[in-house]
């Protein structure tokens, strides 16, 4: 009978083992996943990732931070350019921005003309501006190409006129 209780209790304990799951706190790479995730502009993530490779975050904070993109990214509703985003968005995802960042013991600041968002801490300044054109404009303008169009088709009309002229 006492060898019937003592494998119950271990045969159970073994089945409480084996179905606990394990939980994983939020990290830094989180934080970078969540912003790439959301649609954030490379150019503010290469900031963020500077400055968490920076900075120490607690797994709280990392938590904490990633809440507030997910605030922002409700906030913007699926809009990812900021042009696009009404006065109240902003306002509110700037200050989801501004709390993240004074839970890292950072302060943020924004300059609406370049769309440039700075955040410093200890006195160094991580400074994240959206380039003005990420693709460079490379071979044929759009003239040059129709050129080229038109300056083939005219060859074809002439080898169809000088075929025709030979069968006849």
């Amino acid at each position: 009978m006492k060898i019937k209780k003592i494998s119950a209790l271990v045969l159970s304990l073994m089945l409480v083992f084996a179905m606990s799951i394990s939980a994983f706190a939020a990290s830094k790479d989180d934080i970078i996943s969540k912003l790439q995730s959301a649609g954030v502009a490379t150019e503010y993530v290469n900031a963020a990732k500077q400055f968490l490779a920076d900075n120490t975050v607690s797994d709280e904070d990392a938590a904490y931070v990633i809440a507030k993109i997910d605030a922002a990214t409700a906030t913007a509703n699926g809009v990812k350019d900021i042009a696009s985003l009404t006065a109240d968005q902003k306002s509110a995802i700037m200050a989801d921005i501004k709390d993240a960042a004074a839970k890292l013991g950072a302060t943020v600041s924004f300059d609406a003309s370049t769309n440039t968002i700075t955040a410093v801490k200890d006195g160094k300044s991580y400074v994240a501006a959206p380039s003005a054109k990420v693709v460079k404009d490379t071979g044929f303008t759009t003239a040059a190409t129709v050129g080229v169009v038109a300056v083939l088709a005219m060859g074809l009309v002439v080898c169809a006129f000088v075929s025709k002229k030979k069968v006849a």
